[in-house]
């Protein structure tokens, strides 16, 4: 892939992450990269602005923050964006395969087309005539104090009938956040079009944890009105009966990583806890 353009994104109100922004705006426009900067990092560069929506003109999108901006991204752009070059400033960032402090050697190695890249496997969801994807997970939790009653099912087929606190659908990428927390395992590949699903607070021993490989969720809420929330930064209500389908996106991220200077997930994980604590899926 020849780039000639970049799209960069620092993580909003964080004057660090715009600071090393800034510094790969200089190194980019002294090798002749055009680059332009999203309308917030736009305060700071003034060059050409393009919005989450209009990322797809550029030849490459550039993140320096942690997971919360691409997950913010993803959102606003409905997952379609240009490969991403992620650099984690500040955070573990486990969707940013680069420490901000490697950038300048990173970005030589990209120019140069030394780097590989990655698929990152996205969920997407339908509720009435609302559509959308995410990237790391569609939680749907119980309104304070109470718990919701729901139907499960997998193509049409009733799993469980149960109550619990909420609901965790998890992609592979999204199994290191809500979904490791409540004892679910992590999935290294997270190219992987599978969904693992959790029960938070289920009165049932019989509400197991699943993973599934295909097919079509279907969670109808029983009783007491839910929220819907997605990759932690969208929130839609849902109302007495409503049906939420979920299942895997055809759609694709893809994301660029040095091999040489990538952090390692295990990497990541050891940070927050230890190895006996949690387990894998390849």
């Amino acid at each position: 892939m020849s780039i000639r353009s970049v799209w960069l994104k620092a993580r909003a109100g964080d004057p660090v992450a715009a600071g090393w922004a800034k510094k790969i705006y200089d190194f980019l426009a002294a090798r002749g990269v055009e680059v332009y900067v999203d309308p917030v990092l736009g305060h700071e560069i003034p060059v050409e602005q393009l919005s989450e929506n209009e990322a797809t003109k550029a030849d490459l999108g550039i993140l320096v923050g942690g997971d919360g901006t691409f997950l913010r991204i993803v959102q606003k752009s409905g997952g379609i964006l240009p490969p991403i070059l992620g650099f984690a400033a500040d955070s573990l960032g486990y969707l940013l395969p680069h420490s901000i402090r490697d950038a300048e050697k990173v970005l030589e190695n990209v120019l140069e087309g030394n780097y590989s890249t990655r698929n990152v496997a996205l969920g997407e969801y339908a509720y009435g005539d609302e559509k959308g994807v995410f990237l790391n997970e569609l939680c749907i939790w119980a309104l304070p104090g109470k718990l919701i009653e729901f139907e499960f099912s997998l193509d049409g087929l009733g799993l469980y009938h149960g109550r619990s606190d909420g609901i965790i659908v998890a992609t592979p990428s999204g199994s290191t956040g809500h979904a490791l927390s409540y004892g679910g395992p992590v999935i290294l590949d997270v190219g992987q079009k599978l969904l693992e699903v959790l029960f938070p607070g289920a009165l049932s021993p019989a509400l197991r944890p699943l993973v599934i490989h295909g097919g079509t969720i279907g969670v109808r809420i029983l009783a007491h009105p839910a929220n819907m929330i997605l990759d932690g930064q969208k929130t839609v209500s849902l109302g007495y009966s409503a049906e939420v389908r979920i299942s895997n996106s055809e759609r694709m991220l893809r994301i660029l990583f040095v091999k040489e200077f990538e952090v390692k997930i295990n990497e990541k994980l050891k940070k927050r806890v230890s190895d006996r604590n949690f387990s894998y899926i390849m």
